[in-house]
């Protein structure tokens, strides 16, 4: 049984929170319940077992299930502990567990969840498409499918931008034009990207030349800063690049915005992408901890020579977004997407598409990542 809080106010709120997701994490790793991936994460993590309201009778159900993360969001005011499984919990399991846990923490606002998880990943395998480029007033927009110029992937061109030189930039995922860090400085960037040359897209248009990656380490966050990673790239533009920074074609485009989102839990997001064109979501989550990204990407830097990136990169914010229609938000070749607020018509910036599968996409925040660079988007560029 849990015992009970000395001080409610001294554990409230996300402070308490924290220290559930710590009990929980220490109670399976008590009763040896983690898979061998979470055993990692659970480094150095020293929690209050009593804290949990599982008795050791439920430890050999959880190990047969197999717990691969356990994790704390945040949705409004309301915390949510998550317990990932490899294999499916019974309803009845779940709802028994979460109304028990619910007795003692609802009224501080935190919850308990029970899923099944499957691990996130990023790789060049990309759903494919009819119309990877889109056009306006005969520019290639953003949204558009663009990669590196020696390499058979594509993904999605984010938005055009200009640093504090004055030099014209464009943007996208570090693992679509950067190669995750093993990219080579100077390698062309196309559009479209060279898995979509086809007979009926055989026009390769060379729009740049790789410059730069934001930080993309591995490490444990326990023992490794994480703060400054994230999955973004920047290449130098040509000025005679056929590009403008209209997002997207036809009815539903927008120029890129100019001024950044309020984020919050339900906002109403859009984006525009290389794989499902435009499509309209909401944040869901907005993840307060380290969140883990698997990555299995190649770069080719000569004729023979190429370079690995597989791995697991944590992420210090991270926000889930869910599709507000039956087809997923985004999919393969999508990643690179600049995801937008959809509220009234006035689009602000919400953040760059990092992955997504049929359930939810991953959005990482960039209002930091472009201020600290001096980077600023371009808005009426071409249009």
């Amino acid at each position: 049984m849990a015992k009970k809080l000395v001080s409610s106010d001294a554990l409230a709120g996300e402070t308490l929170a924290s220290e559930l997701r710590d009990a929980l994490i220490t109670w399976a790793v008590q009763y040896a319940v983690l898979a061998n991936d979470a055993m990692r994460e659970a480094l150095g993590v020293n929690g209050d077992a009593s804290l949990i309201p599982f008795d050791a009778s439920l430890a050999d159900y959880f190990r047969t299930r197999n717990i691969i993360k356990v994790s704390l969001a945040r949705k409004g005011s309301v915390y949510t502990v998550s317990i990932a499984t490899r294999l499916p919990i019974a309803r009845t399991k779940r709802e028994r567990l979460s109304a028990e846990f619910a007795k003692l923490y609802a009224s501080k606002n935190i919850l308990l969840e029970l899923n099944v998880e499957k691990p996130f990943k990023v790789d060049q395998n990309i759903q494919n498409t009819h119309r990877p480029v889109y056009y306006h007033k005969q520019k290639i927009t953003c949204g558009s499918s663009i990669g590196l110029g020696n390499q058979r992937n594509a993904g999605t061109l984010t938005a055009l931008a200009k640093d504090k030189t004055g030099q014209l930039l464009g943007i996208s995922c570090n693992h679509v034009t950067g190669g995750c860090n093993t990219a080579s400085v100077g390698t062309p960037i196309v559009s479209p990207g060279i898995q979509d040359v086809s007979p009926e897209n055989f026009e390769i248009v060379g729009i740049g030349l790789h410059d730069s990656t934001g930080p993309m380490s591995q490490g444990l966050p326990q023992v490794f800063d994480i703060s400054e990673n994230c999955d973004i790239a920047f290449f130098e533009l040509s000025e005679l690049a056929p590009v403008c920074s209209q997002q997207g074609e036809g009815e539903g485009s927008y120029d890129t915005p100019k001024e950044f989102a309020e984020i919050s839990v339900d906002l109403k997001v859009k984006k525009w992408g290389r794989s499902t064109g435009l499509t309209h979501g909401e944040i869901t989550k907005l993840v307060v901890e380290p969140e883990s990204i698997d990555y299995n990407v190649t770069s080719y830097y000569g004729p023979s020579s190429s370079q690995t990136f597989r791995g697991t990169v944590y992420y210090p914010s991270i926000y889930e977004v869910e599709s507000l229609s039956v087809s997923p938000f985004s999919a393969g070749g999508d990643s690179g997407s600049l995801v937008v607020s959809d509220v009234d018509g006035a689009e602000k910036i919400v953040g760059i598409l990092i992955g997504g599968n049929n359930s939810k996409s991953y959005v990482l925040p960039i209002r930091d990542i472009l201020r600290k660079r001096g980077i600023g988007l371009l808005n009426g560029y071409r249009v």
